[in-house]
């Protein structure tokens, strides 16, 4: 029997779409679905807290209309009281001049009435006065801690939740891309002759899987615009975290062998190696492809989104997540 020469091995990896593939598009439109309507209930949320602002400003000016009006009226009540008291006074004058001690008791009395007379008229006017306006004072502190609540927050409102769950997926799997390998093995016999040759198609199946890992996020991956009411985190790019065979599909078609080629063709071990290192390069070849990383990073942003969008909402409905990268 011809010598049979060395194995010549050639591997070409597609990706191929199947159910996954279909389940993960789906799942990526699901969630710029949710992403919109987030978008709409967030700049309801905002025209709401608007209105509520809107409103407690004209209560505020509505207010001091009328405190500014209770505080002429108290002024011209203050300025009749005062009329009175003189003219009071002035008949009490008379009185005792008249009477020239006559009447002691009477004048004690009148200077009585008199001191009481001041004294209500102090309570009903500055007194309460006064007492209003410490009560004013503090509707107006609570109406400023309620604008600022609707004014903004900063990042480290939102961190914690933000961070914590980020700590909750490292190596977030964010994307899987199924692959088909293409292999050939020839065999040539002697001479290189083909008819001493040997030839076997073998089909290998694999799968791709991308992930971002967000175990070293920290405060500054977070920022926040107040004034468009934005929470924007980054995240690494996403990386070909490992490459899963599927064995069991493995499919293999019937040697091809030339005229004086006889038996099957058969590896050594070293021809086993060498076609499992054809087969693994073929298929990171076609993984790292740089069309491959971009719709990685695109499910990674949809995904990670997914996560924090509704942390952020819980904090305020009326900020949105924008996610992006750190580099």
């Amino acid at each position: 029997m011809p010598e049979e020469k060395e194995l010549n091995v050639s591997a070409q990896a597609k990706a191929v779409n199947n159910e996954k593939t279909k389940k993960q598009d789906a799942d990526a439109a699901a969630i710029k679905e949710r992403q919109a309507k987030a978008a709409a209930e967030a700049k309801a949320a905002q025209q709401q807290a608007e209105a509520e602002k809107k409103k407690r400003e004209e209560e505020k000016k509505a207010e001091a209309a009328r405190k500014e009006a209770e505080e002429k009226e108290a002024a011209e009540k203050r300025k009749k009281a005062a009329a009175a008291v003189g003219s009071v006074a002035a008949g009490a004058v008379a009185l005792g001049k008249a009477t020239k001690g006559s009447f002691r008791f009477l004048k004690g009395i009148l200077v009585g009435l008199l001191i009481g007379f001041l004294a209500g008229s102090y309570l009903t006017g500055s007194g309460l006065i006064n007492l209003g306006e410490k009560v004013e004072s503090v509707k107006e502190d609570v109406d400023e801690m309620l604008d600022e609540g609707f004014l903004g927050y900063t990042a480290a409102d939102f961190q914690n939740a933000v961070l914590g769950a980020a700590s909750e997926h490292q190596e977030l799997i964010v994307m899987e891309q199924p692959l088909e390998i293409t292999t050939t093995l020839t065999k040539a016999g002697l001479a290189n002759l083909q008819i001493f040759s040997k030839t076997k198609t073998i089909t290998y199946y694999g799968t791709g899987v991308y992930t971002v890992d967000l175990k070293d996020m920290d405060p500054a991956h977070i920022k926040v615009d107040n004034e468009n009411k934005f929470v924007t985190i980054s995240i690494p790019h996403t990386v070909l975290q490992y490459i899963n065979s599927d064995l069991d599909k493995t499919e293999f078609e019937d040697t091809e062998k030339g005229l004086l080629a006889f038996g099957d063709l058969s590896l050594t071990t070293e021809q086993q190696n060498e076609l499992a290192l054809s087969v693994e390069n073929s298929m990171r070849e076609e993984l790292t492809q740089p069309e491959r990383f971009a719709q990685a990073d695109e499910f990674a942003l949809l995904k990670t989104w997914e996560i924090f969008q509704p942390l952020i909402s819980a904090v305020s409905p009326q900020y949105r997540v924008i996610m992006d990268f750190i580099d």
